[in-house]
């Protein structure tokens, strides 16, 4: 059965196509987008209208759900081989597409972009292969085609493929728009409580001297410390950690299979965060990037298990349909309004037996602050400021018990309002990546937490 939101969009649809071949959909992570498209392909198979379904998206694993979607829906095989109805591709699979070009010469066909933004370019514009693909050979071959977007900019301004423009800034045009804040109204997403956690002192020692910062910001505008250095700190990754663990425990205690999400920047700290959750935490996590070839099999079996935590770099950023997730904690250093919201959007999707409630943990990088603040005013909500208090003192490596095993992660003791006060850490060059710091202090963390309320 289909939602309200859904059933208007599908109407709009089939009456808008035939007056035009193009039709683009703006909707909210978790909203539906997939069963959505895979309705107005059945309206048309079964008009008369079209022979053939094509769907493209940003990812491989991405493009399997897309597929059992569309099998499911239109009871008929989608997986591009004799006697199926369509076929599920990757957005890479365009930089080879003559067979798909002259099919769609032959055949009536409906033609699906998943999360469309990654196609930008005019023809002039410097543009990727997919865009520049898509606007010289697609566009005019497709009978109709649809574009699904989240997120409908880019952050280096290029214009989206098949996107219409209303003025001179860009500001796109949707044939049909169900954002985050229907989404909520509607219950079919979660609402956000975003956290960011800033640093009241930071203290430098290099040269002989000592420099002293009063937040994130003035560190990486006044300081010789990089974004990416801050994240790699052991003790930001354990507060923004402790955070994390602590709302997923208190989660778990209603909904068992309430899962979460850790953001990496890099392979090597996906495995630097993992160990922390294992050593400190005592919280095993499966981690997924490209360079194994597994990870679509370990995302759809993360899917479908209940355990606790799933550490990636970017392949669950967008599209994944991980429903039971819950809670991110984002440890990333893409500072773009893009990824914050593909990020967002990984945990909102509502489920029936879990919290309406989806918790963000990040660092306050003054960008993504501005993300943050941004979308707090799109969504009625409040501001809150908070402040640690006192100095968490069990930190430590967690000691071994008698009979040798690690204790467990102790909930009462690591929680949000914990405090990491005057921790003076030294750490060798090779891992801080810098040439004259050898002490980087951290104090007294504090949070800043953004709630969205309707």
């Amino acid at each position: 059965m289909l939602r309200a939101w859904q059933e208007q969009c599908l109407s709009q649809a089939v009456t808008s196509y035939k007056k035009q071949s193009q039709f683009l959909v703006l909707a909210s992570p978790g909203a539906g987008k997939t069963l959505l498209a895979a309705h107005v392909a059945k309206v048309l198979i079964n008009s008369g209208d079209i022979d053939y379904v094509v769907c493209f998206s940003p990812s491989r694993i991405v493009s399997q759900s897309i597929e059992e979607t569309f099998e499911k829906t239109l009871k008929r095989k989608f997986n591009g081989r004799l006697g199926a109805i369509g076929a599920s591709r990757t957005y890479h699979s365009l930089s080879n597409a003559a067979e798909l070009i002259n099919d769609l010469a032959a055949t009536r066909v409906l033609v699906i972009f998943d999360e469309i933004h990654h196609c930008a370019g005019n023809g002039e514009s410097p543009a990727n292969a997919w865009g520049l693909q898509l606007l010289s050979t697609i566009q005019h071959l497709a009978t109709y085609t649809m574009s699904l977007t989240g997120t409908p900019w880019r952050t280096d301004t290029l214009p989206i493929s098949f996107a219409k423009y209303s003025d001179p800034e860009g500001n796109i045009i949707c044939d049909y728009s169900y954002d985050l804040v229907d989404a909520i109204k509607d219950k079919v997403c979660r609402m956000p409580q975003i956290t960011a956690i800033d640093i009241e002192k930071v203290t430098v020692k290099g040269l002989g001297k000592f420099e002293t910062y009063t937040s994130l910001q003035s560190l990486l505008n006044e300081g010789e410390v990089s974004y990416q250095t801050v994240i790699r700190h052991p003790e930001v990754i354990k507060h923004l950690l402790s955070l994390s663990v602590h709302r997923l425990n208190i989660l778990r205690k209603d909904s068992p299979n309430a899962g979460g999400l850790v953001v990496a920047s890099s392979y090597e700290h996906a495995l630097q965060i993992q160990s922390i959750l294992l050593d400190y935490f005592n919280k095993e996590s499966t981690l997924v990037s490209c360079r194994h070839d597994d990870s679509p099999e370990l995302i759809n079996r993360f899917r479908k298990d209940n355990s606790e935590w799933i550490i990636s770099i970017a392949m669950i950023s967008e599209g994944t349909d991980i429903p039971r997730l819950q809670v991110c904690c984002s440890l990333t250093d893409v500072t773009t309004e893009l990824y914050f919201r593909q990020i967002l959007g990984r945990i909102i999707r509502m489920t029936k037996d879990q919290s309406h409630f989806a918790n963000m943990y990040m660092l306050a990088e003054p960008n993504l602050v501005e993300f943050a603040e941004r979308l707090n005013k799109a969504i009625p909500g409040t501001y809150n400021y908070q402040k640690t208090e006192e100095l968490l003192n069990s930190i430590d490596t967690p000691s071994s018990t008698n009979d040798g095993s690690r204790d467990s992660y102790r909930d009462d003791v690591l929680t949000p309002e914990t405090n990491f006060d005057e921790f003076i850490l030294s750490h060798d060059h090779d891992l801080l990546k810098l040439t004259c710091l050898n002490e980087l202090t951290m104090s007294s963390f504090k949070s800043k937490i953004i709630s969205y309320y309707l």
